[in-house]
């Protein structure tokens, strides 16, 4: 009778250990850890790529009380888990260095514009100030907000990545070609006028992205300062 005792929680004890095993395991492949986030395996860690074809209003928006404007970069996609893709992102993934990722990563993050940024212009159809007459290059005074791939891929994939890893939020003249790689996509670009510059009445800004394989593509969005 004791050994049937025995045996019998002995069983118990192991249905115990592998229920709390499995419960593990399901908490690990649905990426829960405790943190709501839903979590997939990538080999590369870029999502996926889009080809520049076009630009598009984002939307509007404000900063310290000073106006601004958005656009994203729209084209054809290149999805890492898309099979007549394969090839194509393979070489992006090659190209920039977004091999042996190897883990999960966050379900739904941004994916990158395919082709670098050589630089971007924006010029207003009216006068900003006395040195900046209408149809002159504001890349000194307006801000561009921005994220990019490039600072976690080329840091050897860090642990975990922070928010502010590849954030920019400076003078358009003051990036550089790897600020300009790897942007990101879905988040787009958001150019706004230094604080202290006063600029009054409405302004048609055209905003020129020159790529790195020649294309240039623009977008012209109006902004009220009054």
């Amino acid at each position: 009778m004791k050994k049937i005792f025995m045996q019998i929680v002995r069983y118990v004890g192991l249905v115990s250990i592998l229920a709390f095993v499995a419960s593990c395991d399901k908490n690990e492949d649905e990426g829960n850890n405790n943190s709501g986030v839903a979590n997939e395996y990538a080999e590369s860690y870029i999502p996926y790529y889009v080809e520049p074809d076009s630009l598009v209003s984002k939307f509007g928006m404000w900063l310290d009380s000073v106006p601004g404007v958005g656009i994203r970069v729209k084209g054809k996609s290149i999805d890492q888990n898309r099979t007549s893709d394969k090839a194509q992102y393979e070489a992006l993934a090659k190209k920039y260095g977004d091999v042996g990722f190897n883990r999960k990563a966050a379900i739904g993050r941004d994916g990158a514009i395919s082709v670098a940024i050589d630089s971007i212009s924006v010029v207003s159809d009216a006068d900003i100030d006395a040195s900046h007459p209408k149809g002159t290059e504001l890349s000194d005074i307006v801000k561009l907000y921005s994220k990019n791939y490039y600072t976690y891929i080329k840091s050897g994939y860090k642990d975990e990545i922070a928010e502010s890893d590849g954030e920019h939020y400076k003078f358009i003249s003051e990036y550089t070609k790897e600020d300009f790689s790897l942007m990101y996509c879905k988040q787009g670009l958001e150019f706004l006028f230094d604080s202290t510059i006063v600029v009054k009445g409405i302004h048609n800004l055209t905003i020129t992205i020159y790529f790195e394989n020649g294309k240039i593509l623009s977008a012209t969005q109006s902004i009220n300062f009054d």
